[in-house]
């Protein structure tokens, strides 16, 4: 074997071995549009997983509360039933507006709730999100590329995966880095 094909060889070999810590590296730098995964990043990003189980046990709480709150209606509406052949007039019209009442509070509590179960999600995720988004624009920055999109979004429909940043930017965030490559669009079934 010549010496240019021994070096040939050992450039191929170590092109295959040193492949997936190169793309583990992202793209080179100056690369204009590169694109990542954020659900997939921000699902394992650290703290989520705390996040999420809070977020999860107080939208938990609040479902009791509602739960009980309906039930105590419920109750009081077969109540009325039961005993609305034996009330006269006036006090049917006492019940029904104390049931109407009851309804009511129910429902703007409900509504409260959604709110700030809302605003508690959004509390709990944006310290997250934000490491996230000052990870993406480190990245950015000192590699030098120029837009970063989203594929999660759905606005990329195909794109070549040596331009995914996302096992890059999730190791950064000190993520295990085991991305599978993104999936390819499914042909027309036309």
């Amino acid at each position: 074997m010549s010496f240019s094909r021994r070096i040939g060889a050992a450039l191929l070999g170590l092109l295959i071995i040193a492949g997936p810590a190169l793309a583990q590296d992202g793209p080179p730098t100056g690369t204009t549009v590169v694109y990542l995964r954020s659900a997939q990043i921000v699902q394992n990003a650290p703290g989520s997983t705390e996040a999420q189980r809070t977020f999860e046990r107080e939208l938990g709480e609040a479902r009791t509360e509602l739960q009980q709150q309906a039930a105590v209606v419920d109750s009081m509406m077969q109540d009325y039933q039961r005993q609305e052949v034996l009330l006269s007039p006036q006090a049917k019209t006492q019940k029904e507006q104390e049931i109407r009442d009851l309804q009511t509070e129910l429902a703007n509590r409900q509504r409260e709730l959604d709110t700030s179960l809302q605003q508690r999600q959004q509390d709990l995720l944006q310290p997250i999100l934000d490491r996230v988004a000052g990870v993406i624009e480190q990245i950015r920055t000192e590699r030098g590329y120029s837009i970063v999109l989203d594929a999660s979004t759905e606005g990329v429909v195909a794109a070549d995966t040596t331009l995914d940043i996302t096992a890059l930017v999730m190791s950064e965030l000190g993520q295990d880095v085991a991305v599978p490559p993104t999936p390819a669009p499914a042909p027309d079934s036309q």
